[in-house]
């Protein structure tokens, strides 16, 4: 009997357990069904596919239930592209430990539901379309270690309580637009935090050195905020920190002797602040560091040779600072170094020859500094090298012969500004992989190689400001026909006093975009194929001796903003069909003796900030249609020969600065209109034939 009454009893225990059970799983299907409904977007069809009641819910797929009770454990549903807004029902899945749901394309708020998921232990949500605040009900979520919540559109203050959670171990809050501040108390209650991300917020105000409580911390993310002061001297105090940015705010101060404490680092971003002093020699403690940033603030004095001793280090930006002196030797002992800036500084000395000895390097950039003698050769030969710059210094010598073979990953060579001499070598066409020469200012002489066809991938070539000639035995450019089998989208040669006929396969350049040739000896007409060039945005044949008309073709090159044909020998009328350059903002046809009226349809350019047509010999009225022209920023029509009144629609041009129209023969009365220009600086309108004053 007695046996009978327990079994009876744990029978109905068991029901009642079952009951309970399948109540609390349909509890969980409700929960997951309510968070498929407001799925707005499956591009897949995952969910409406896979997620039905014919199977169990723990066979859905983003789904892991628990052996035991059958109750949903994890959500996974990253990387599924779905879209739609975060259902409140989730709050009842009560035994969830882990919600992935990144990089996918849920918006609107965080439900506060979540606070009462007091099993969690990762939530990941980064990646979506997130907005509102961060729920203060996650400050419940006790067992919580991961919150990841970037990269979404989060607003407000970070919740207090949640920076007391003491099973946290990472906070990734990066890339939203969070304001407020830190808690001067935000690691007494972490014992555990090993990742703090906040990057790309609005965070304000000091770096609290609370910090330095957080003793398991490694990772250290608070750039592109808006913190001020100087760091703590207790984050220097961090000895398992393997990764620190800093970079892109407002901060201020030294850089401590205690830098060296942190011998696990291997991350330090400090650029784009306010620092200022030396780097102390204590760098050199740092053997595990790969990366150091530095760039864009006031550190001053020489790199301390120390730096050398940090054999893993593989990349150092120290640009656009104060530094000076000689940049030391030993930054040749760095065997793992892959790029090495130093721009816009004012170091000075040669460049060490050590550099030579860097196998690895792929980035070496030194320009705007003060450095002087020849490029070491060793450096030619560093094999993996794609970027070489010394722009802007007063480096002297040729180009030498080692160049030839030593470079074949080279892309970008950036050598203008300097004091080199010598031919342009003609086995820079060896350089295959070269996307831009850079090579202007300089005192290269002799003849433009003809082979920089070879040169399939080149994109940008500036001769600016050199000496260079072309084939004596040849009329044409002979160099310009040989870059139709390039990729050429720039080619500048400015003042280089080259000689000869611009030849009619400059149309076959296709992808040029900027074609600048001013300032030589070229003449002949302007080819009508230049009208082939329909990606020609900036074209410069100024100051040479071209003749002949300017062709009906160049209405063809409709994204063109930047035409400047000054101050050549052309003649005869504007095609009409001019009004077709539309993206035209800059135009220069000054001096020249180009004729007869301008066309009604050139005033129609509503954009165009620039327009010089002085010392020509345009005659006829100015049309009432100047005043359509509402961008223009300067107007010179001096030294024609335009004649009638001044119309009093100019007065329109309420951007209009500078306005010349002296030595023409314009006559009556100035107008009152000249009055409403209220940006203009300078006006001109001597010699003319013109009567009352000037409003």
């Amino acid at each position: 009997m007695g046996k009978n009454v327990i079994f009876t009893l744990l029978k109905m225990l068991y029901l009642f357990i079952y009951v309970v059970e399948s109540l609390n799983s349909s509890t969980d299907e409700y929960a997951l069904l309510a968070f498929k409904a407001q799925i707005t977007y499956d591009p897949n069809k995952v969910l409406a596919k896979n997620w039905s009641q014919g199977t169990s819910f723990c066979n859905w797929i983003g789904i892991t239930c628990g052996t035991r009770h059958q109750r949903v454990r994890g959500l996974n549903l990253a990387n599924m592209g779905l879209g739609g807004t975060i259902a409140k029902e989730i709050g009842g899945l009560s035994f969830l430990r882990s919600l992935i749901i990144r990089n996918n394309n849920f918006c609107g708020f965080i439900p506060d539901e979540m606070g009462k998921l007091s099993q969690l232990r990762e939530i990941e949500m980064q990646y979506n379309e997130l907005n509102g605040t961060i729920p203060t009900s996650f400050g419940f979520l006790e067992n919580l270690q991961k919150l990841n919540l970037s990269h979404n559109k989060l607003i407000g203050d970070i919740p207090y309580r949640i920076l007391n959670l003491s099973s946290l171990v990472e906070i990734s809050f990066g890339n939203n637009s969070l304001s407020g501040s830190l808690p001067t108390d935000i690691c007494y209650n972490l014992p555990k935090l090993e990742m703090l991300r906040i990057s790309w917020n609005q965070i304000s105000g000091n770096i609290p050195p609370s910090l330095g409580r957080c003793t398991n911390l490694k990772l250290l993310s608070l750039s592109y905020n808006n913190f001020a002061g100087s760091i703590p001297m207790e984050i220097w105090n961090l000895s398992k920190l393997q990764i620190l940015y800093l970079g892109r705010n407002n901060l201020i101060g030294n850089i401590p002797n205690e830098i060296g404490n942190l011998s696990a680092l291997q991350s330090l971003y400090l650029d784009r602040n306010g620092f200022t002093g030396n780097i102390p020699n204590e760098i050199g403690n740092l053997s595990a560091l790969v990366y150091l940033s530095l760039k864009e603030n006031g550190f001053t004095g020489n790199i301390p040779n120390e730096i050398g001793n940090l054999s893993a280090l593989q990349c150092l930006y120290l640009e656009q600072n104060g530094f000076s002196g000689n940049i030391p030797n030993e930054i040749g002992n760095l065997s793992a170094l892959q790029s090495l800036y130093l721009d816009q500084n004012g170091f000075s000395g040669t460049v060490p020859h050590s550099i030579g000895s860097l196998s690895n390097l792929k980035i070496l950039s030194m320009g705007i500094n003060s450095l002087h003698g020849q490029i070491p050769e060793s450096i030619f030969n560093l094999s993996m090298l794609q970027i070489l710059g010394f722009v802007n210094n007063n480096i002297s010598g040729n180009l030498p012969s080692s160049i030839a073979n030593g470079l074949p990953d080279l892309e970008g060579l950036y050598i203008s500004g300097n004091r080199l001499s010598g031919e342009i070598p003609g086995y820079i066409s060896n350089f295959t992989k070269l996307i831009v020469l850079e090579l202007s200012g300089n005192s290269f002489s002799g003849r433009v190689p003809i082979n920089l066809g070879n040169l399939q991938n080149l994109q940008y070539l500036n001769f600016d400001s050199n000496q260079l000639t072309n084939d004596p035995s040849m009329l044409e450019l002979d160099f310009l026909i040989s870059l139709i089998n390039s990729s050429i989208e720039a080619f500048t040669a400015d003042f280089c006093g080259i000689k000869g006929i611009i030849p009619n396969e400059i149309g076959n350049v296709s992808n040029l975009i900027e074609l600048d040739i001013g300032g030589n000896e070229l003449t002949g007409t302007i080819p009508d194929t230049l009208g082939q060039l329909t990606k020609v945005q900036r074209l410069r044949l100024n100051d040479n001796k071209l003749q002949g008309s300017i062709h009906v073709n160049f209405c063809h090159l409709v994204n063109m903003y930047h035409l400047d044909l000054g101050n050549n020998h052309l003649s005869r009328q504007l095609p009409t069909c001019l009004e077709n350059l539309t993206s035209l903002r800059e135009l220069n046809l000054s001096y020249n003796s180009l004729t007869f009226t301008i066309p009604s349809t050139m005033w129609t350019n509503k954009e165009i900030q620039i327009m010089d047509l002085s010392n020509n010999l345009f005659n006829g009225s100015l049309a009432p249609e100047i005043g359509n022209m509402k961008g223009m920023r300067e107007l010179y029509l001096s030294r024609n020969q335009f004649s009638g009144e001044i119309p009093s629609t100019i007065g329109k041009l309420q951007s209009l600065e500078n306005l010349t129209l002296s030595n023409n023969r314009l006559h009556g009365p100035i107008p009152e209109s000249l009055g409403d220009l209220i940006s203009l600086q300078y006006l001109d309108l001597s010699k003319n034939d013109l009567y009352g004053e000037i409003p």
